[in-house]
């Protein structure tokens, strides 16, 4: 444990984040992150930056979503807001431990739930007050989904702790310049316009069209630009994604890779596209949760989304992380506005493929999940 702490805190601190002497880093960590927290906090001092370390309690957190009053809920204290401005870098892990039990929370008040302090994610007012201070100051933000693998979640997703543990966090220790290597070379091929063919061995054969939409990457590197922009910086990262022609996906899509979710498990899902809506679907099993997903909808949820690659290289297939795996691809449905696409809906369905070929305007990028730039 303290090996993988310390490995840990030297990517996020001198890796991803390039901390300098005097820099102040306010480190927010879920009570049972604590000795992650602490470790971050040392080896912030050794660098010679001031620290302020916080720590959230799991019961206090879900007490106050479920019956504090909702002013409290809502905004971010004038306190937080205060520190926040004095604050060059902003590290927190994320929780809690235990799933959400989104039942227990009154439906009027889950809007109000922040889970991953990202506008981009969430839509609560405490994230959207919260990005307007930490743009205003370009406080750089790194989240380290990695703390999510614990013995409660793993329960829950039928994952082996050790193991989904192990991949989580070597997953962070993936060098940013060489995910960035493969991304750079993507990024002018898939901010342009042009048609896109995806292929597997399996049955997929999708084609769409791009439309000119800026790509949502990370690479590891919580540069002053994520930071101007108010976004976080998650680890485990490495991927890099855009928003499609909404309308123009035509073929069929068979995700050959096992979906996990916290609802269960959907095998073989396949779906017919046309003109970027699915018209039929099927699964070996688990469909019931596909179902689920497009009743509970309340709009674009079966509407072509977006697409994308995988660059991380430690990471490894069926651990929650599938879409940054090096070499996969992601087909995603459903919400877009994230990605700067024009779909509206109350949910978001993605899922990653293996082995694929990809073609963007007649030139090859991705041969048998081998990329090619």
């Amino acid at each position: 444990m303290d090996t993988e702490h310390a490995a840990l805190s030297k990517q996020i601190l001198d890796g991803c984040l390039r901390t300098k002497p005097g820099q102040r880093v306010w480190i927010n960590g879920w009570d049972h992150t604590l000795e992650l927290a602490s470790d971050l906090a040392w080896e912030s001092r050794k660098r010679g930056c001031e620290v302020l370390l916080t720590v959230q309690p799991e019961d206090l957190w879900l007490r106050s979503m479920i019956e504090a009053p909702l002013e409290l809920v809502d905004n971010v204290p004038a306190h937080f807001a205060a520190a926040l401005e004095e604050t060059d870098i902003y590290i927190y892990t994320l929780g809690p431990r235990k799933p959400i039990p989104w039942d227990k929370i009154p439906a009027e008040r889950r809007k109000s739930v922040s889970v991953w302090l990202d506008t981009r994610y969430d839509k609560s007012r405490f994230a959207e007050q919260w990005a307007i201070v930490a743009r205003k100051k370009k406080v750089q933000m790194l989240a380290i989904e990695a703390t999510l693998a614990t013995q409660e979640r793993a329960e829950q997703m039928g994952l082996d702790l050790e193991a989904w543990r192990r991949v989580m966090f070597e997953g962070c220790s993936a060098d940013p310049k060489e995910m960035a290597s493969h991304g750079r070379g993507l990024e002018p091929l898939m901010s342009g316009e042009g048609q896109v063919h995806v292929t597997t061995p399996f049955g997929t054969s999708l084609r769409f069209r791009l439309d000119k939409r800026p790509p949502d990457y990370s690479y590891g590197l919580a540069t002053e630009e994520r930071a101007e922009r108010g976004e976080v910086l998650f680890l485990p990262t490495g991927g890099i994604e855009v928003s499609a022609a909404e309308d123009s996906a035509e073929g069929k899509i068979i995700y050959d890779a096992p979906i996990r979710s916290g609802k269960g498990q959907v095998e073989g899902l396949t779906f017919q596209v046309s003109q970027g809506r699915i018209k039929q679907f099927s699964a070996r099993s688990g469909r019931e949760i596909f179902e689920r997903y497009l009743r509970e909808g309340t709009g674009d949820e079966n509407r072509f989304a977006y697409f994308g690659f995988g660059l991380n290289p430690k990471l490894r297939y069926g651990f929650t992380q599938d879409d940054k795996v090096l070499g996969s691809i992601i087909l995603g449905f459903g919400h877009s506005g994230a990605k700067g696409g024009k779909n509206i809906a109350s949910g978001q369905w993605w899922a990653s493929m293996t082995k694929a070929t990809v073609t963007i305007n007649g030139q090859r990028v991705m041969e048998d999940g081998r990329l090619l730039v």
